[in-house]
């Protein structure tokens, strides 16, 4: 994340899931897979701070969805995303348990 684009965007998204907005998240989501960007954004970082912010927030629906998301990566995305979700889960358990 090292573009102002990129916190721009982390930051928006970051409001839908703390809201637990996830249609307006998956609208928000599909507008910007059709935009053109004045430089390239790192969408594996943002899907990864992204998801941990869902599960740090306990976002259950959010995370699930973004879970759906990882399929559509390309398979070297995939190799340095798939550790995030054991940590995702740990987190989402750990937000449960003192936000019941």
């Amino acid at each position: 994340m090292s573009t102002a684009v990129d916190r721009d965007l982390l930051f928006t998204i970051k409001e839908f899931t703390a809201k637990g907005n996830l249609e307006g998240l998956q609208e928000y989501w599909k507008e910007l897979q059709e935009m053109e960007f004045p430089c390239k954004v790192d969408w594996t970082t943002l899907f990864q701070k992204v998801y941990i912010h869902a599960c740090l927030k306990g976002k259950r629906e959010i995370a699930e969805w973004l879970q759906t998301l990882f399929q559509q990566l390309d398979p070297i995305q995939q190799i340095g995303l798939r550790q995030v979700f054991p940590y995702g889960r740990y987190l989402l358990a750990k937000a449960v348990k003192t936000n019941p």
